[in-house]
């Protein structure tokens, strides 16, 4: 997402389009509660789910552009592969900090301007608690087992994670839509161990082409934005689990407003296509999935000339399976050079 001023008249909206608006919204909800997924090791992928939100699908003009984004995410799951094993009762608590730099050229492709970029977690704090209790019939065994094997570990490990490398950037202006297609490449820089339980990157390549479309009236300030992407990763040398193909979907839906204010709903669809394979993924087809909704508020201006973006959003995820289950917040700052 980068952001930019939006110019827009004050007019009264209609009935009429007030009524198209909801039941749109209401179709990309419904549609996200149906989606069936499988998991991924560690239960999280290569994409930053919740990213892209208000403007998805808008490339401004040519120029430099920096975005930071502050994450956060806790949430729980039953049961996850980690680095080869197979891990009970888990508990994570995240915190990120992610920087981009976006270059827009002069350049035209196929009358689309052309950029490039990358994306680096600078700084990544985790917290992570897994708890193990046995459960059997035999409440002497289960004694003996919990006492031998179950209890908890806590820990927290900090570093960078893994770069994102956006080479090949395509932005389209065509009236009332916006669009953008764009390839991404993560290169496994982060720190990684495989005898460790916690770390910041996740030992594995991945290739991803992304589409993003935002669809803004001009006159009353209605925006409708959806970014879909579609991951293709690499083995894990490591543990030799090659997670499956991944499919990934966020959109937005809100109304821009004086001032230089949007607010809307935003939320993400997460879906693995293929099952994953290797000798290390003991699990099998790991059936998942990963739904999430939340509100989202978003100001556009300027600063001393240049234009600035605040976007702050939280996703409560509503429907997991197999997957790390929780909520997590973004606050992203763009600035434009």
């Amino acid at each position: 997402m980068l952001s930019i001023p939006i110019k827009h008249q004050r007019k009264k909206i209609s009935r009429r389009r007030q009524v198209a608006f909801t039941t749109l919204a209401f179709i990309i909800s419904a549609l996200s509660l149906i989606a069936p997924v499988k998991a991924a090791e560690f239960g999280i992928g290569v994409y930053m789910l919740g990213y892209q939100s208000s403007m998805a699908g808008y490339l401004p003009e040519p120029g430099f552009y920096l975005r930071n984004d502050f994450y956060a995410y806790q949430g729980n799951a039953r049961i996850l592969p980690f680095s080869g094993r197979v891990e009970v009762g888990l508990r994570s608590r995240t915190v990120m900090d992610l920087v981009a730099g976006t270059y827009v050229t002069p350049l035209k492709i196929f009358g689309a301007n052309y950029a490039l970029g990358l994306i680096w977690s600078s700084v990544t704090n985790t917290f992570l608690k897994g708890t193990l209790t046995f459960d059997t019939r035999f409440p002497r065994l289960n004694q003996f087992l919990n006492k031998r094997f179950g209890g908890s570990e806590e820990g927290s490990y900090t570093g960078v994670s893994d770069l994102l490398i956006t080479p090949i950037n395509l932005g389209w202006h065509l009236g009332r839509f916006h669009i953008m297609t764009f390839f991404n490449l993560y290169a496994p820089v982060g720190s990684y161990n495989a005898e460790r339980r916690l770390n910041t990157g996740l030992g594995r390549w991945a290739l991803e082409p992304n589409v993003a479309v935002t669809w803004l009236h001009p006159k009353y300030g209605q925006e409708v934005s959806i970014s879909m992407g579609w991951t293709f990763n690499v083995q894990n040398p490591a543990t030799r689990y090659t997670t499956g193909q991944e499919f990934h979907m966020e959109y937005f839906v809100g109304q821009h407003l004086p001032l230089g204010f949007t607010l809307g709903l935003a939320g993400y669809i997460y879906n693995q296509m293929t099952a994953d394979t290797g000798s290390g993924a003991t699990l099998g087809a790991f059936h998942g999935q990963t739904i999430a909704l939340g509100p989202c508020l978003a100001f556009n201006g300027k600063m001393a000339g240049h234009p600035i973006g605040l976007n702050a959003r939280y996703y409560n995820e509503l429907k997991v399976k197999n997957r790390f289950d929780g909520q997590a917040a973004y606050l992203t700052f763009t600035l434009g050079l």
